[in-house]
């Protein structure tokens, strides 16, 4: 018997637990490869969900603001 942690068999019970990757799966995306053009068009889909909507030169600017500049002392002196 395999191990399950108690929240995958609560979802199991309930009937909302499913695995991403079964064997049967697995075996279907073998016998049906996917073409180029369908990798690419599920690649820039992915891309444009996770892309920043504001340029990164905002973030490092607000970012800039937060942090406070650290006086050295002057040993010198």
């Amino acid at each position: 018997m395999s191990r399950i942690s108690k929240r995958k068999l609560m979802k199991a019970l309930k009937g909302e637990f499913e695995e991403k990757n079964t064997r049967s799966r697995l075996w279907e995306m073998f016998k049906k490869p996917t073409t180029q053009e369908e990798w690419l068009k599920e690649y820039h889909k992915w891309v444009q969900e996770h892309t920043l909507s504001t340029p990164l030169s905002e973030y490092e600017a607000i970012e800039k603001i937060g942090k406070r500049t650290r006086r050295r002392k002057n040993v010198n002196n």
